[in-house]
């Protein structure tokens, strides 16, 4: 069981990463400049309705059906989703916290860095707790494929030999780990803003 854990838990972290590392930056771009929005928000539009299953037989031909796979899978169902929430997090920054900015003798580029990047990183870092939930949840997905390790693949072998407590354990620690996940990102948030959420403040 702690090997099937530990392949699970390096899969998602590593899609999850991989998509955290590109999708925060891209989202907050498309959340502060119009003309990046106006490019690159419909693609996103688009793809994210698209089950990440449904990239299965593509990445078996493009990546083989090893690791990468499995990572692709859960960077999929978890990229797409993340940057149109960073994006609109960051729209939501005060408007007369920029226009003060301005005010003020600041320029575009001071604005972005010490304005609108601190106002929206509570919201990145709420966006980030929940698609790693998400992440979690397309576990089995990914590991349907020429998996000889993980989670997934444990629930799906139990299924095939009829081991139903296995079934159930599986899922249970599934559930368990994504719930650590949660916490751990919960106590960062207090951590790093612990202003946010009291009054007069």
């Amino acid at each position: 069981l702690m090997s099937d854990i530990g392949a699970s838990v390096f899969r998602v972290l590593t899609g999850f990463i991989i998509a955290a590392v590109i999708g925060v930056p891209l989202g907050v771009l498309m959340g502060t400049f119009r003309i990046v929005a106006a490019f690159v928000e419909p693609v996103m539009g688009f793809i994210r309705y698209m089950p990440a299953s449904a990239f299965i037989p593509l990445l078996i031909l493009w990546i083989g059906i090893g690791e990468a796979e499995k990572i692709a899978v859960i960077f999929i169902g978890t990229f797409f989703q993340l940057v149109l929430m960073v994006m609109n997090v960051t729209k939501n920054v005060s408007k007369d916290l920029i226009d003060v900015s301005y005010t003020l003798g600041a320029n575009k580029k001071t604005v972005f860095t010490k304005v609108i990047l601190p106002a929206a990183l509570p919201g990145i870092v709420d966006t980030l707790r929940i698609t790693c939930g998400w992440a979690w949840t397309y576990l089995v997905v990914a590991e349907l494929v020429a998996a000889n390790s993980g989670l997934g693949y444990m629930i799906m072998q139990s299924q095939r030999y009829l081991k139903t407590p296995n079934i159930f354990v599986g899922i249970l620690v599934i559930g368990l780990l994504g719930l650590i996940t949660d916490l751990l990102f919960k106590a960062l948030y207090k951590r790093l803003f612990p202003w946010v959420g009291k009054e007069g403040i």
